[in-house]
């Protein structure tokens, strides 16, 4: 019940319950003056308004009463939001308040607290999972990094100290510095690419394409590159007329690195990777499977975290950045879209990707 009409109601009871008292006060008193003294009170207190004293006493007694039973009420429920101010204070941030059969109000304010309530614990939580990221993040940069950096380095030395002794050798220490440079500066383009994305300071250029005839084209360009890596790759079902609305090149980045993936961590021999493209609703789903070993299923849920990688891929040198999979999932959220991975039935590994349709054309 909302607090007015509750005050409205007491009103009303307390001047009734005035009016009640009194003139059975009235009624008693002038019974016992008339019956046990046999006076007349009217005669007794002709100076003085007897009546209206009464009232008053009753009228005092009422509103001392109803305001009493008012306030416990309000300050009941205080006291209730007090407890909870006090719980997240102190940290409890799991802490509700579940009170009903106060005012409307004040349900509503319970209500707004422990809304109020969970977002703060999502807040904290999502801070919490950003602090551990940016360890990650400064860890495995700290990691990536050291092992070309320290190699070039030993390299240099041994040019200083002449170890390189003939023409061959040397241009073999020059050929090992500048591919392990290349490591780094592909580290740092992806670390740049993955920052920028991230906090949405990367121009997209959308263009609303036939997603179909899109992979078509990539298949055919990325095939021989593939196979000269060990990576056969073919679409096996496609879509026709279907569009969506994409940045074509960070598109094409998303490709490119589950492919990558495939080619580090995929068969060494005969190693291939299977495309499918199906429409599903109001949406298209790209599915691109590997018959690689597939991912403990623990690390499914972190697979496309910044820098996850499971122990035995990160003591391997140049098994990558372990920013792939991290930048196709932000690209895909800017993209409006969702991806995911999972073990496939009959062995390999499956990245699925879903994009809105914009609109499609005939069948």
């Amino acid at each position: 019940m909302p607090i007015k009409r509750r005050i409205f109601i007491s009103n009303i009871f307390m001047v009734l319950f005035s009016v009640g008292l009194a003139f059975g006060l009235m009624v008693v008193i002038h019974f016992v003056f008339d019956n046990l003294t046999g006076i007349d009170i009217n005669e007794y207190h002709n100076d003085t308004p007897f009546n209206y004293i009464v009232i008053l006493v009753c009228v005092l007694m009422a509103n001392f009463l109803f305001t009493r039973l008012f306030v416990k009420r309000i300050k009941s429920a205080l006291n209730v939001l007090t407890d909870g101010v006090r719980e997240i204070r102190d940290g409890n941030l799991n802490h509700r308040i579940e009170q009903t059969g106060f005012d409307a109000e004040f349900d509503a304010i319970c209500a707004d607290f422990n809304e109020m309530t969970a977002r703060l614990r999502e807040m904290v939580e999502q801070r919490q999972a950003d602090e551990k990221n940016r360890k990650e993040l400064i860890a495995g940069i700290s990691h990536d990094l050291r092992t070309p950096l320290a190699t070039i380095k030993a390299y240099i030395e041994g040019i200083k100290k002449g170890v390189a002794t003939n023409p061959e050798m040397y241009a073999k220490y020059i050929d090992t510095i500048q591919d392990n440079a290349e490591d780094l500066e592909y580290i740092i383009n992806q670390l740049f690419l993955f920052s920028k994305i991230d906090i949405g300071e990367f121009p997209f250029k959308f263009d609303v394409v036939d997603i179909g005839s899109e992979l078509d084209k990539m298949v055919t360009v990325f095939a021989d590159e593939y196979r000269a890596k060990g990576l056969e790759i073919s679409l096996k079902e496609n879509i026709q007329n279907v569009f969506v609305s994409i940045d074509i090149v960070q598109f094409k980045t998303i490709i490119q690195n589950i492919l990558g993936n495939s080619v580090k961590y995929g068969k060494k021999d005969g190693g291939c990777s299977e495309i499918s493209c199906c429409k599903q609703g109001n949406a298209v789903s790209i599915i691109i499977k590997d018959n690689g070993a597939g991912v403990p299923q623990k690390m499914l849920e972190r697979i496309f975290d910044v820098f996850y990688r499971g122990d035995a891929s990160r003591s391997s040198p140049g098994n990558g950045s372990g920013l792939g999979l991290a930048i196709c999932s932000k690209i895909v959220e800017r993209l409006k879209g969702t991806i995911r991975a999972e073990n496939a039935t009959k062995g390999g590994f499956s990245i699925i990707i879903t994009l809105p349709i914009q609109r499609s054309e005939g069948k």
